[in-house]
């Protein structure tokens, strides 16, 4: 049962959400494709979660896509017909991680492949293994970088690194991704959990509304006009000077105190 390959956490204003199909080295499937849309879909509007971490389990984060149903699907004769039913969800989930109104972290405990590797690349924040290894695998399989990776790769580094990272498919550690901008933090394994949970911990502390116009506004500003954008920007300040969170953090600093945010 799919229910028994993905987990959910919620403590402390933080959602964690683990593959547990280590087995199989946490396939994003067409069965968890839509489990973890569910699951992003129901804590988007919880006040009570702040912040995401995505973690996996076993060797893999996620190996991507499950290999098994793409050769059935082609002894079947539907192969365009599986990737039609796989793709729906899974590009859903990459769209929604870019506009999530909370800061969400990929806790990537190993490998991150194909499609799992663009999974760590939509959120906000990777906290990597030592032993953590990523690859974008679809050039041998003859597909293109999918689940949004022609897009997050080309616009998160040079051209030329976009294309070698895309058309050979190479693995690259977590160091190699540090090197390339995609890493923030990579630690030692056993301490994976404990600093995912820390990064968490601030980030569900912090101005959550602040957080998702801040996402909302970079998202913008990748299609937008700089003069029509610099407009969006100034109207979301002024509307940002209306929530709490504002009149929280004016009264703390005037009072030289640390702001207790409520996420408003």
């Amino acid at each position: 049962m799919i229910k028994e390959k993905i987990k959910l956490v919620i403590k402390d204003n933080i959602a964690t959400i683990k593959f547990i199909d280590p087995e199989n080295h946490n396939p994003l499937n067409k069965d968890m494709g839509r489990k973890l849309l569910d699951i992003l879909e129901s804590l988007r509007d919880n006040s009570d979660v702040r912040c995401v971490i995505i973690t996996g389990s076993g060797k893999a984060f996620s190996a991507g896509g499950d290999i098994k149903q793409f050769k059935s699907s082609i002894e079947n004769g539907t192969p365009g017909q599986l990737m039609d039913d796989l793709t729906r969800d899974l590009y859903k989930i990459a769209l929604i991680l870019r506009l999530y109104p909370k800061p969400v972290i990929a806790a990537v405990n190993g490998w991150a492949v194909g499609a799992g590797m663009n999974l760590a690349l939509s959120c906000d924040i990777i906290i990597a293994s030592e032993y953590a290894k990523f690859r974008q695998s679809f050039c041998k399989l003859a597909l293109i970088p999918g689940f949004a990776g022609t897009i997050l790769l080309s616009r998160q580094i040079p051209w030329q690194q976009a294309v070698q990272v895309s058309f050979f498919g190479d693995t690259y550690s977590a160091e190699q991704m540090k090197k390339l901008g995609f890493i923030n933090e990579i630690v030692p394994a056993e301490k994976l959990e404990e600093v995912s949970l820390n990064w968490a911990q601030r980030f569900a502390k912090g101005p959550t509304l602040t957080y998702a116009r801040t996402k909302k506004l970079f998202f913008e500003a990748l299609s937008t006009p700089l003069e029509e954008h610099l407009e969006n920007e100034r109207q979301m300040q002024i509307k940002s000077a209306e929530s709490e969170d504002y009149k929280i953090g004016v009264f703390a600093l005037n009072e030289k105190k640390e702001p207790v945010f409520i996420g408003k």
